[in-house]
Parts: C-alpha cells; structure tokens; sequence
C-alpha cells in the first residue's frame, strides 16, 4: 500500500513509518520540510495522492487547552476533508487510552485537544481507526524533563499499563495491514502486561541508567496535581492488545 505519516519525525510516527517499510509498503514520511504541513489542503493533496491509507501522529508540546484544542482539532479537519477529496481508504488517528474521558482530561489541556481530535475523526467520511493507545516507556525522559527543578522531581501521580513504543508501533501496522480496506470505522486500544504508577516506572529507569534524560534527581516523589481520575487508572485502557514485554524487559534490551 502507499502509505503517508504525518508526524513521522516523533516518537511513534517514525517508529510505525519503519515497521509500515519493513512490511513492504511505500511510505511517505510527510512534514512541513517536504511541503506536507498539515494546516495547508494543497500541501496535503500532494501528500496523499494516490494513498490508500494517512496515519496521524501529529503532536504539540503544549499543557494548555485552548492551544491544544486548536492545534488537533484544526489539523484533524484539514486532514479529513483533503482525505476525503483524494480518495483515501482509511485515516488512522493515533490518540491516548481514556483521554477523551471528561474526568480524565478535566485538569489536563493537552488530552482536552486529544479529545477533541478523536471527535472531529469520529464525525468523518472517511473510515477511520482510532488508536488508544497506553503511555510508552520512552515519554518518562519527557515527563522527569517537565517535573524536574534542580535536584528535586515531582512527578503526576499516574497509575498507566506502560508498554514499549516499537511494540505500539508493531501492533498499529499490523492493523493498519488488516483494516485497509474495511469500510467501518474502528477503534484499536493497546496496553502494556504490567500496572505502575509513574514514579515506579522512573525508579526503575534511574536504578537500571542510572539518569533519566541526563538528570539524576536526588528526590523522586509524585502528587495527583493532573487529577484523580488519572491518578487512579483512568489511562488504562479496559480491552485491547496486551503487550508483553515488560520494563525490566525492556531496559535489559529485550524487543
């Protein structure tokens, strides 16, 4: 298939654009550079010309609601109305376990845009599948970075089902493959096989490295500042794909 990713320069996109090559379909990696921003159609249109499938992995590093409102739920229209136009079978919205959830996104501007991205696909003609994804090991350098002041690291309070960002990415492709050509919309949750909290995750990061991102924070604590819903599990997805590797798994190199 002719596939095009929008965000493949990230932490997903890139990873879903290898395992989408290695399983023999061509892939355009799509981004502002090569002329595929997603806030302008005719950069679009070129991008998804003859495509039987566009995945959006877009992201904005942002906590705030009204940027993150603006930010996904404009792309997100831009890319369903230029997909429809060009004739693409399937758009794939990869998004994050319960961030739709008003009890979880409450305190949290970035999952109120998530939200409202999954909505503007879910109002599309074009058959879509929305992925809810479980966090992945890899944002912890990204969660320490943000909860971080010198020696000390006050991280969210967040009991999630972390699973590796190359296993999400083999089991987005895999779907991708399956659903191509399935005139439905569909959802696909994906977790990881273990329950933690953020900071127990972290622990296990700093003790097997022995620093997250380059920091060495001397005190590792948590507080529920993003919410108690998040707090409490509600970014674990309930059904789905359970992954198998572990953390210990893979910090010790495993795949």
């Amino acid at each position: 298939m002719q596939i095009t990713v929008l965000g493949a320069t990230g932490t997903i996109g890139s990873r879903i654009a290898d395992q989408l090559e290695e399983r023999g379909h061509q892939v355009q990696r799509a981004s502002r550079s090569k002329g595929a921003d997603a806030w302008d159609r005719t950069g679009l249109e070129r991008a998804f010309n003859g495509d039987a499938v566009v995945v959006d992995c877009l992201n904005i590093e942002t906590i705030g609601a009204k940027k993150s409102r603006e930010f996904f739920t404009g792309t997100a229209k831009n890319i369903t109305h230029t997909a429809q136009s060009a004739g693409v079978s399937r758009i794939v919205c990869v998004s994050i376990a319960g961030a739709a959830d008003p009890k979880v996104n409450r305190w949290f501007g970035y999952y109120q845009g998530k939200a409202a991205q999954e909505q503007t696909y879910q109002q599309s003609a074009v058959p879509t599948t929305i992925v809810h994804s479980a966090q992945w090991f890899e944002l912890m350098d990204n969660v320490v970075r943000r909860a971080t002041l010198g020696p000390v690291t006050v991280l969210p309070t967040m009991k999630m089902a972390a699973l590796a960002a190359d296993r999400a990415a083999a089991i987005i492709a895999e779907d991708i493959e399956q659903s191509a050509e399935d005139a439905n919309d569909r959802t696909l949750a994906i977790r990881g096989p273990e329950e933690a909290t953020t900071l127990q995750i972290c622990r296990a990061i700093l003790a097997a490295r022995g620093s997250i991102d380059g920091r060495r924070p001397r005190v590792m604590t948590q507080a529920p500042y993003l919410g108690r819903a998040i707090a409490a599990g509600g970014l674990i997805p309930d059904h789905g794909v359970t992954d198998d590797l572990t953390v210990e798994q893979w910090l010790a190199g495993s795949t």
